[in-house]
């Protein structure tokens, strides 16, 4: 494949780090966002290493793992990491994880590999994120890949194929780690389930059977929990919509959800890191389809690592009315919650809000 095969979807190559920076510092709100990053440093002097950034190394190595660690520091309750030493340095690997927040979810696992002294993983997302340049250069500057939303049935398909290509390239080829959600979108509803269609464009990238294509991605399950969803009310309010009305996304809502997201208050913060799927696996029994038995392994892997927090149980008493789980909460706890879910309209929203924290709990009875 040419050097260019893939240019539509990449990120940026060391050569284009400084035109990108250069039009990131421009951005008005930098300064603040410096202000944020280091504290207890002069904006001028952070603006002017920033400005002195080269490579994609030296960005994710300073500036990124820095403000990810600032975020854990000044809106979490602690971060911890399991299930690290299952995986080998020096190895590749597709790490296929629930989706619950836009930008952290990925980042956090980038945040655990500088810290180890290893190397970053490229990041499947969605292109509709690219709501103006300024997020381009932002995504494409910290190793993100594209990954086409929408389309008709034709275009998509071979987009789908082009990314399972650039996918196996970045793994097979280059060495390189790949981390992608194990569906289009977050999970609004709490419950992490795999779409088929994901497993399905990932064999699309090679020629050999199946199974063994998607072995040599060694996947590896991911599962991130966080003690209190910063984006639940308005995930709430569109589930409420899409269940009994219309719902439309606004310009913008995009971008407010991923700094909603990296600003709330998030509690406990979990990733759980689980062992790479065998080739035993993957290989599914005679007439199964594959991917649908891929989706399922993944499902019990990812709802088994999944870290249970006390919001988790408290939601799942209070949807029973029961108090089967209280030894896992507070008063605290349940009367933060509670100011929480009295934001919205009595009946049906709160119905929702409380399934989203209980879902969790309910899938881990199913396993």
């Amino acid at each position: 494949m040419t050097n260019n095969t893939f240019d539509d979807i990449r990120p940026y190559y060391d050569n284009e780090i400084p035109a990108a920076i250069e039009r990131i510092s421009q951005w008005e709100l930098i300064p603040q966002i410096l202000r944020f990053i280091y504290p207890q440093e002069k904006p001028e002097d952070s603006m002017a290493r920033l400005r002195n950034v080269k490579t994609v190394k030296e960005l994710q190595t300073t500036f990124m793992y820095d403000a990810i660690c600032r975020i854990v520091k000044t809106t979490t309750d602690g971060f911890e990491c399991s299930g690290y030493d299952y995986i080998k340095r020096g190895q590749p690997y597709l790490f296929i994880s629930n989706h619950r927040d836009i930008t952290l979810d990925a980042f956090l696992l980038q945040m655990v590999f500088i810290s180890r002294q290893r190397e970053t993983s490229h990041i499947v997302f969605g292109n509709n994120l690219i709501e103006t340049p300024l997020m381009r250069d932002l995504y494409l500057s910290n190793k993100l890949v594209q990954m086409e939303r929408g389309g008709n049935p034709m275009a998509f398909y071979r987009s789908l194929q082009h990314l399972s290509q650039y996918i196996h390239h970045l793994i097979v080829d280059q060495n390189q780690s790949v981390w992608i959600a194990q569906k289009n979108g977050r999970s609004k509803d709490g419950i992490d389930s795999t779409a088929p269609a994901i497993i399905k464009m990932l064999t699309l990238g090679a020629d050999t059977p199946a199974a063994q294509t998607l072995a040599d991605l060694h996947i590896v399950p991911l599962s991130i929990s966080y003690e209190w969803d910063p984006c639940d009310l308005m995930k709430a309010h569109e589930l409420y919509q899409k269940a009994y009305g219309e719902y439309h996304k606004v310009e913008g809502e995009d971008t407010n959800s991923v700094a909603t997201g990296i600003v709330g208050s998030k509690g406990h913060v979990h990733l759980s890191i689980g062992k790479p799927l065998t080739i035993s696996e993957l290989t599914p029994a005679e007439g199964e389809d594959l991917a649908d038995h891929v989706a399922a392994v993944l499902d019990r892997r990812i709802q088994r690592l999944y870290h249970l927090m006390p919001t988790n149980y408290l939601a799942y008493d209070m949807l029973n009315n029961i108090n089967q789980h209280r030894q896992h909460y507070t008063v605290d706890v349940k009367n933060k919650f509670l100011q929480r879910m009295n934001q919205l309209p009595d009946g049906e929203p709160q119905r929702i809000f409380l399934e989203m924290y209980a879902n969790p709990v309910i899938s881990s009875r199913m396993r």
